[in-house]
């Protein structure tokens, strides 16, 4: 498989909005490195947590439209679209609800992060809720969990409920003696992840890699997968269709 276009479906690069780009120069730096990396389509997804002090939608709208503003100026062929990393808790459904709280790019997909070290029933029960409302998570950075770390069939388990799993770009990269990148390699050569997104913050510590990630996975990866996991998948948000 060869391809020189890639969707981004987690990353915060708006400026000001949450520990991502702290301005529009960050921004910039983050929408030049992802044209570097060939990154055609971009899904913002700031923060949003119950109870904090949230950006409102309006002004995500708008910093959203100065981004795309900025991309044209920079003569890059790149879409920006909305959404939110959701922190569960219980009101996450109400704030999905009344609109306080977005969806991935205006479909049912939605991206959900939990505390780190939140036991496997809390997040187990959490991404049943949500799929009983109708929504399709979207577990954030899998491999961060404690509760998931060398435990497949509990991933497993989350995939057969109706939810997705998404890796972040860098815990893949790493030669044979990163035990963390060989292992996560090993779950996606098992289609145990829908989705591998950047969840870049800047250009320094954390920057939207995506080519980076598949010139390193298509030594080892089925190409048909590999493709179902970096284009396929994410076309199917845009789409608001079922995996």
């Amino acid at each position: 498989m060869c391809t020189n276009e890639f969707i981004d479906i987690h990353t915060h690069i708006l400026p000001g909005v949450d520990d991502g780009a702290g301005n529009m120069v960050q921004t910039v730096q983050m929408l030049l490195h992802a044209k570097q990396q060939g990154i055609k389509t971009i899904i913002a997804t700031p923060h949003y947590a119950c109870g904090a002090e949230n950006k409102p939608v309006t002004v995500l709208l708008e910093l959203q439209e100065q981004v795309q503003m900025e991309a044209s100026r920079l003569n890059m062929e790149v879409q920006i679209l909305l959404g939110n990393e959701l922190y569960y808790s219980d009101g996450i459904l109400k704030a999905l609800e009344t609109g306080e709280a977005l969806t991935l790019a205006a479909s049912r997909y939605i991206l959900v992060e939990f505390s780190l070290g939140e036991s496997y029933q809390t997040i187990y029960r959490g991404l049943g809720q949500l799929i009983l409302a109708g929504y399709v998570p979207i577990l954030a950075h899998a491999e961060r969990y404690h509760c998931l770390r060398k435990k497949e069939e509990r991933i497993k388990d989350i995939i057969n409920l109706g939810a997705c799993i998404q890796m972040n770009s860098a815990s893949l990269l790493g030669g044979f003696f990163n035990r963390e990148a060989v292992y996560n390699k090993k779950l996606v050569k098992k289609g145990l992840v829908h989705f591998i997104a950047s969840d870049c913050h800047n250009t320094r510590h954390r920057p939207p890699k995506m080519k980076d990630i598949y010139k390193n996975l298509e030594k080892s990866i089925n190409s048909a997968l590999l493709k179902r996991i970096i284009m396929e998948n994410p076309i199917k948000i845009l789409e608001d269709k079922y995996i």
